[in-house]
């Protein structure tokens, strides 16, 4: 495959992703609180012990669309490695799992250098 349609098809993805969380997640007009998160916000802030009392749901949420479509992108180019749908659906399971797991360990790695993760005694 071509390396510039490679490329063109991450930004896409990653794009189309970031505008969905954009139109639709944040023009529902609510404000998060602990008994309406989103799942996706719901586990980065769980598995990750993010503070909110420091950090917003707000911010933390714009954190996790940033993640959550970078993700897809990588998913994307990862799964179009083989041509094959069969192949590129048991690739991409296991991909998204490793990919999430690395990105929010991550993200959840710097929150923690900047004090915003609950301490851990």
């Amino acid at each position: 495959m071509n390396i510039y349609f490679l490329i063109m098809e991450f930004c896409i993805s990653v794009f189309l992703v970031l505008f969905y969380y954009y139109f639709v997640e944040s023009i529902k007009g609510k404000k998060y609180s602990k008994k309406n998160l989103p799942v996706d916000l719901k586990l980065f802030i769980q598995t990750q012990r993010v503070d909110v009392k420091k950090i917003s749901y707000e911010k933390t949420m714009k954190i996790v669309a940033v993640i959550n479509a970078i993700d897809v992108g990588i998913v994307l180019l990862i799964t179009n490695i083989v041509d094959s749908i069969v192949l590129k659906l048991l690739i991409a399971v296991p991909a998204i799992f490793v990919v999430l797991y690395i990105s929010y360990t991550l993200a959840g790695k710097m929150l923690k250098k900047k004090g915003m993760t609950l301490n851990e005694s």
